[in-house]
């Protein structure tokens, strides 16, 4: 039988598939295409206060369309120490800021969600004993605000694949704490679906969908991966092996969809949400119906 993220997913529109959308053109898009919630990156919150958006306003336009906030991105480099990330690529970037934190656990108190991802630092390396405690300790304070902790691997990280991340999470020990998997990440590394075999399926908190070139990412990998994806099921990545790994007894998963793209970026947000979500519903009906085609075990 397949997993109920497979039959019936909890289907996320993530802050960057419909990156520059007003909110409100962001959460009618995601209505419109039949999205359960949104995600928001924490800087992109802050714009909106700065601009003049007030909590009530931002509530309004998700409580008029029906849909829910689900996903905060994204806490980078929490196991310190805290500081300047110093990346030219990433200017602005900073490592276990409390200010992100912070942020973080306000939207989860007033609009209800539920995730926030967690990134290592980005700078190559191998978690030590200090990032899972440090790890369990970001668990600890997301905690009392209802949140679950979704590391996510990055392979330009400190934190690079599956077997890192499932060792942190599982070192840690958190009841909230598990893993983003997202799938530009492990197929851009050269990495392959088995991979994920390391994971327990039930600290698999959320899948990132999308889709892209096949091979290992050059040395301009970080801005590819924020515009050259594509929607799942229109690039190389092995897509149905990808899910057919997850598809596993306890799977539980919510599914963003995040297709970091300038093509999508040149289509309306309604068109552009579209887009993802039928290329999104037919990959994970396709990898349903080849697990129901399996013979049981």
């Amino acid at each position: 039988m397949a997993a109920p993220f497979l039959t019936e997913p909890h289907l996320v529109l993530a802050w960057g598939t419909v990156r520059h959308a007003s909110f409100p053109d962001r959460v009618a898009a995601a209505a419109g295409a039949g999205y359960a919630s949104i995600g928001l990156s924490i800087g992109a919150y802050q714009v909106l206060r700065d601009s003049g958006w007030t909590d009530r306003d931002l509530s309004a336009v998700l409580d008029g369309h029906g849909v829910g906030l689900d996903e905060i991105e994204v806490i980078f480099g929490f196991a310190g120490p805290p500081g300047p990330a110093g990346l030219a690529d990433r200017p602005g970037l900073v490592y276990a800021d409390p200010e992100v934190e912070q942020t973080a656990f306000h939207l989860a108190d007033v609009f209800g969600a539920r995730r926030v991802q967690a990134v290592g630092r980005l700078a190559p390396g191998r978690p030590g004993p200090e990032v899972a405690a440090a790890f369990g300790a970001l668990c600890d304070r997301a905690a009392p605000h209802g949140l679950d902790v979704a590391l996510e691997f990055v392979p330009y990280s400190d934190i690079p694949d599956a077997a890192a991340a499932a060792q942190v999470v599982a070192a840690a020990g958190r009841a909230n704490g598990g893993v983003c998997v997202d799938s530009w990440h492990l197929f851009r590394a050269g990495a392959d679906p088995s991979d994920l075999a390391v994971l327990d399926i039930a600290n698999v908190l959320m899948v990132q969908l999308n889709d892209g070139p096949a091979g290992t990412a050059g040395p301009d990998r970080m801005a590819e991966a924020v515009h050259g994806r594509k929607c799942p099921g229109e690039g190389s990545f092995d897509i149905d092996a990808f899910l057919a790994q997850l598809d596993r007894p306890g799977a539980a998963p919510v599914v963003s969809v995040e297709v970091y793209s300038d093509e999508l970026d040149l289509l309306e947000p309604a068109e552009a949400a579209c887009r993802a979500a039928a290329a999104t519903r037919a990959v994970l009906a396709r990898a349903a119906a080849r697990s129901e085609a399996r013979p049981p075990a």
